[in-house]
């Protein structure tokens, strides 16, 4: 019975992460009549959105019962495929994107903080690292799963039918979430204004404390990275011809060796101190960006693929990373802020990806996509200074 909050938990993910244009959403964006310029700009807007949202998302989650916020969260996101469905076109399809990233603004703060507090009542809070990173297996699996099915059933179905699938498997996804129990959480009854100053009074304090600031920021940029990478495979493959339904063979690859690093990381951690996983990240990114300045304007499938499946497998090892980040996080702050704490981590990781994507739109729009990467690799060589202190740190 211990185990049934986090197995309901677990199961909505998965199917709440059954998201069927993932692999395909740039070819959705051409068919309503858009650009790639449009395609990294609604994503830069996404990912603001987050910015803007995460850290009063992640407050409430503090004030109101976390399963509550959570079910929200998941609605969010019916929202968008909603919209999508009955009229897709240039602001309903933003108006998307700002849904979605509202839903993950609720949702990323609230869910471990939820896994965490479970566990806390419990008393197995040392199991932080291998639940959590469970809860991240099943989130990947889940949209491994849909971006296979998603490219495969899009040579057989449009666009319509594949949003009407994901809203019934959203739909179920809530629904499950009712049967959620609830974990304890400290409700304040104060005004207005003392609530912003209690949220400003603690994104301070976490970006003071020594313990914390390096691994936030961090962690953010390594997220705001990651996008970039993202983000380039649909454009990426488009350039080398491939196939579409390669394109959601590589996206299930990518989810795939993330939910692996996930489940993974507390082993790997009981091995390798987070401190060397660290830099092992920031060293196979750079060795990322280098393979993708050197595969542009080449030739052939295998060049593509191969290059594409090193840096999921990359992103893999920076799933390692967050899992066992987050759980460290957890382990130096209250329950009372939590969920609000954990938002100035997402918080951080929407302000590097929509930082990073917005001047990479502009640094393609004048240039080219290998210009625009050699500038981000020369500017991630730098992020070598926050590795250096995070070593170098006593925790």
């Amino acid at each position: 019975m211990k185990d049934r909050a986090l197995k309901i938990i677990n199961l909505a993910v998965l199917f709440q992460q059954q998201r069927y244009l993932v692999a395909i959403s740039f070819l959705f964006y051409l068919a309503n009549g858009l650009t790639l310029s449009d395609f990294l700009l609604f994503q830069s807007i996404f990912y603001f959105t987050g910015l803007i949202a995460e850290i009063p998302a992640g407050y409430i989650g503090d004030i109101f019962p976390r399963k509550n916020v959570l079910i929200f969260s998941y609605v969010l996101y019916m929202c968008r495929i909603a919209m999508w469905i009955i009229m897709p076109n240039y602001y309903t399809i933003l108006l998307g994107e700002i849904c979605y990233g509202l839903s993950k603004a609720f949702y990323r703060g609230v869910s471990d903080g939820y896994i965490y507090d479970y566990l806390k009542e419990n008393s197995i809070t040392k199991l932080m690292s291998d639940k959590y990173g469970k809860f991240n297996f099943f989130m990947s699996t889940g949209s491994a799963i849909s971006c296979l099915i998603g490219a495969w059933l899009f040579k057989f179905v449009g666009f319509g039918i594949l949003l009407g699938i994901e809203f019934l498997f959203n739909s179920f996804a809530v629904f499950i979430l009712f049967f959620l129990p609830n974990v304890p959480h400290t409700g304040r009854n104060l005004s207005f204004g003392k609530h912003i100053k209690n949220i400003f009074d603690i994104v301070i304090s976490a970006m003071k404390n020594p313990k914390l600031n390096i691994y936030l920021l961090y962690g953010g940029i390594l997220t705001g990275v990651t996008s970039i990478f993202v983000w380039n495979f649909q454009p990426f493959m488009k350039s080398f011809a491939l196939p579409v339904y390669l394109f959601g063979v590589i996206y299930f690859i990518n989810h795939m060796l993330r939910a692996f690093g996930s489940a993974g990381a507390d082993k790997v951690l009981q091995k390798i101190p987070l401190k060397k996983v660290s830099c092992f990240v920031w060293l196979f990114y750079l060795l990322c960006f280098l393979l993708m300045i050197r595969a542009q304007g080449m030739s052939g499938y295998f060049v593509c693929i191969a290059t594409l499946v090193f840096v999921c497998l990359v992103i893999g090892v920076q799933m390692i990373f967050n899992v066992g980040n987050i759980s460290r996080i957890h382990g130096l702050i209250s329950s009372d802020i939590r969920a609000t704490v954990s938002s100035i981590y997402s918080m951080l990781s929407s302000l590097f990806s929509g930082l990073f994507l917005m001047l990479f739109k502009s640094l393609s729009d004048g240039g080219s996509i290998k210009i625009s990467l050699c500038i981000f690799a020369i500017l991630f060589f730098f992020a070598g200074i926050f590795v250096r202190k995070i070593i170098r740190s006593e925790l």
